[in-house]
């Protein structure tokens, strides 16, 4: 019977993730930022235009992909990202939507993309698991259908969810920095001092890992009605590029990269 509870999980599993291949983003109120095809993919995020644009794709990061030669290293499931971004969009006439700024210091144009059948593609490579969710503060449209989709993904080990160096990480383990990173654990305590807010992981904020909410990022959380303070004794899951600080830090810039989640249970 345990197996065939286990089974039957797994199968159902699969039935929602399919379901949330196709979906659709309301575009309402934003600028639409013309037409355009794909002439090549740089990684599973970006792509060239004819115009000589990089459109990048808002709201989701792929796995790095660095060319030989380059001082890094390409991160796992890299190519395999770049490949389906280039399945996706290959001949498709590609509609582009803007929130927030449309280029970004990179001089690459951010945008949703929308494709001819009218569905999104950023939520196709999220339930695909060929992406990350990665949210910046000005840019929200349809974030919860992403995280929504990527749950589905992690839950069936799609895509890059299939490989164990991309899971998300205790808080309390050996967070690995210099790496953009999704970590999980309980909020400690949540402190101000000064203009900054710092959740804390760890009984010693000197070697533990912490989140730091700078001023700037606080703006946004207070926008949306968020007080980090009140993340004390939460349960949370945060992404983003981990560097070193007294410890791990995790340097955050908006809401969007973080989010309460459900304590995992123990294992037996």
């Amino acid at each position: 019977m345990p197996a065939y509870r286990f089974t039957l999980s797994v199968l159902l599993a699969v039935f929602a993730h399919l379901q949330t291949q196709a979906a659709s983003l309301d575009t309402s109120g934003l600028k639409s930022c013309g037409e355009t095809t794909a002439v090549g993919a740089i990684g599973g995020a970006r792509f060239a235009t004819p115009e000589g644009t990089i459109v990048k794709l808002a709201l989701v990061k792929a796995p790095e992909l660095w060319k030989k030669g380059d001082p890094y290293k390409s991160w796992p499931y890299a190519e395999e990202a770049k490949a389906a971004l280039i399945a996706a969009t290959k001949g498709q006439t590609l509609h582009l939507f803007c929130e927030g700024k449309e280029f970004n210091s990179q001089g690459e144009q951010v945008a949703h993309v929308i494709m001819p059948d009218g569905s999104w593609l950023q939520h196709a490579m999220v339930a695909k698991g060929h992406v990350f969710v990665f949210p910046r503060p000005t840019r929200r449209r349809g974030l919860d259908m992403l995280y929504a989709a990527e749950d589905e993904a992690r839950a069936v080990r799609a895509g890059l969810w299939a490989l164990r160096n991309l899971q998300p990480v205790p808080a309390d383990s050996d967070v690995q920095t210099g790496w953009f990173n999704i970590v999980q654990g309980t909020v400690l305590s949540a402190q101000r001092v000064g203009s900054t807010i710092y959740l804390n992981f760890g009984a010693d904020w000197r070697r533990d890992f912490t989140v730091e909410i700078p001023s700037t990022a606080e703006t946004h959380f207070r926008k949306q009605d968020i007080d980090p303070l009140a993340f004390e004794g939460q349960f949370v899951e945060v992404r983003g590029w981990i560097d070193y600080k007294a410890g791990p830090r995790l340097l955050v810039q908006g809401p969007g990269q973080i989010r309460l989640k459900s304590q995992p249970a123990k294992s037996q």
